[in-house]
C-alpha cells in the first residue's frame, strides 16, 4: 500500500530526533508499502526500533504536523538520506592518519555527524590549524561526498571577520578534508554553561557580531541552518566567529537542499524548518536561530525544553515562549522585544533581514534605542 503523509511525517520526526536511523527508516517504508504493518508506528514498535509508547508519542506529533501541512513532497529517499546525520549511527572505529597533506601532528578535538575536527600543524611554518575531515563511513556515499565538497565551496567563498577562515583543502586516499584557522577560545555555549547566563549587553554584543557574519553569508546567498551557541566561537581577543557550515545551502543550489529535511538541532530550529518544507527555510530561519541563541545567553535556558527531542519540536511548533525578561527580570524590555521579534513563530513577523536585527542590537548596546 502507498505510504501516506502521516507515515512520511512519522519518519521525519523519528529521523530529526535521532530515534530512527537511515536503515530503520528505509525498513519502515518497506514494511508499510508491503502491507506488513498498517502504519509506521506499528512497524517501528513491532521491530523493536522504539518502544511502543515512544512510537505512539512520535505518531501524535506526526498527526499534528499532518493537520497543519501537506507532506506529499517529503519523499522516502529524502528522509533516509537525512537520517544518516543522526547521532544514532554506530561510531566510526576506523583509525585516522596522524598527517594529511602538509599538515601533521593531527589530534582529534571534536566530532559531529558529518565531520571530525583535528588540531594539527603545518609543516612549513608550524602554524597551528584545524582540519575538518569527512568521516570514513560517509566516503562511500556519493551524496555525502558531494555535500562535503559543497560545504568546502561554500565556506571558502565567505571571507569575513566573523566567519571562520578556510585556507586549504584536499583529498588523500579516502580522506576528504579542509583546513581552517585554529580558534583559540570558547564557544558561546561554554560561556553560558559556566556563568549561568551572560549580562544583557555582553550577550547582545556577541550575537550582534555573530549576526554580522550571518548577514554577510546571506548577502552571498548562503543560509546557515544550524546557528546555535555551540557554533558561535569567541576567541581570546574577543572576536566572534561563526563556525560549522555543514548544513548550509546556497539558495541557487538544488543539490544541498535535496539531501535532507531532517537537519539541525530542534531547540534552535525555526518552526518552518521543523515542518520540513525546504521552500520556507530562508534568511528568516537563521534570524529565528539567532533569537533563540540570544534568549539562551541572557536567561541561561532555552525557550523550549522537553523530556526528549520530539517534545521540544512540539513546543517549538505550538507553544509560545515565555518572554526573556520574565525568565530573567534583569533583561531590559528593549532587548526582550528584539528577541521576541527575531523568534516570532510567523516568519513574516520576524526581522526581514539580519541587518535590521543588527541595527536594533546596535541601538540597544549604544543606548539610543527605545523600550
Amino acid at each position: 500500500m502507498p505510504v501516506n503523509r502521516y507515515d512520511r511525517l512519522f519518519a521525519h520526526v523519528g529521523s530529526i530526533t535521532g530515534l530512527l536511523n537511515a536503515k530503520q527508516v528505509e525498513e519502515l517504508f518497506s514494511a508499510v508499502e508491503s502491507g506488513e504493518a498498517r502504519d509506521m508506528p506499528t512497524a517501528a514498535a513491532r521491530r523493536g526500533f522504539v518502544p511502543a509508547d515512544v512510537a505512539a508519542a512520535i505518531g501524535i506529533l506526526a498527526s499534528e504536523l499532518a493537520a497543519r501541512r501537506i507532506a506529499e513532497n517529503i519523499e522516502p529517499d529524502t528522509i533516509v538520506s537525512s537520517g544518516k546525520s543522526t547521532g544514532s549511527a554506530k561510531p566510526d572505529t576506523q583509525i585516522y592518519p596522524s598527517a594529511l597533506g602538509q599538515y601533521h601532528k593531527l589530534k582529534q578535538i571534536a566530532r559531529g555527524a558529518m565531520g571530525i575536527i583535528f588540531r594539527g600543524e603545518r609543516r612549513s611554518d608550524n602554524q597551528v590549524v584545524a582540519l575538518k575531515v569527512l568521516p570514513l563511513q560517509h566516503v562511500t556515499d556519493p551524496q555525502d561526498v558531494e555535500r562535503f565538497k559543497r560545504e568546502i565551496e561554500t565556506i571558502t567563498s565567505l571571507v569575513h571577520p566573523n566567519i571562520v577562515r578556510v585556507f586549504d583543502f584536499g583529498q588523500e586516499e579516502d580522506f576528504y578534508y579542509y583546513v581552517m584557522e585554529f580558534l583559540d577560545g570558547r564557544s558561546l555555549r561554554e560561556l553560558v554553561y559556566d556563568r549561568g547566563h551572560l549580562s544583557p549587553y555582553h550577550a547582545a554584543e556577541i550575537l550582534r557580531d555573530a549576526a554580522r557574519g550571518v548577514a554577510f553569508a546571506h548577502q552571498h546567498g548562503v543560509i546557515h541552518r544550524d546557528l546555535k551557541p555551540s557554533n558561535i566561537m569567541i576567541v581570546k581577543d574577543g572576536q566572534v566567529k561563526i563556525v560549522d557550515f555543514g548544513l548550509a545551502f546556497h539558495k541557487t543550489s538544488q543539490i544541498l537542499t535535496a539531501t535532507g529535511i531532517s537537519l539541525g538541532t530542534p531547540a534552535y530550529m525555526s518552526p518552518e524548518q521543523i515542518e520540513g518544507d525546504r521552500a520556507d527555510v530562508n534568511e528568516r530561519s537563521d534570524i529565528y536561530s539567532l533569537g533563540v541563541s540570544l534568549y539562551e545567553s541572557v536567561t541561561g535556558q532555552r525557550p523550549f525544553e522537553g523530556e526528549n527531542q520530539y517534545d521540544v519540536m512540539k513546543r517549538v511548533l505550538f507553544d509560545a515562549p515565555t518572554r526573556a525578561n520574565v525568565v530573567n527580570v534583569g533583561v531590559p524590555e528593549e532587548l526582550s522585544r528584539i528577541i521576541s521579534k527575531a523568534m516570532a513563530r510567523n516568519p513574516n513577523e520576524r526581522y526581514p533581514h539580519v541587518s535590521e536585527m543588527i541595527k536594533d542590537l546596535d541601538a540597544f548596546i549604544e543606548g539610543t534605542g527605545s523600550a
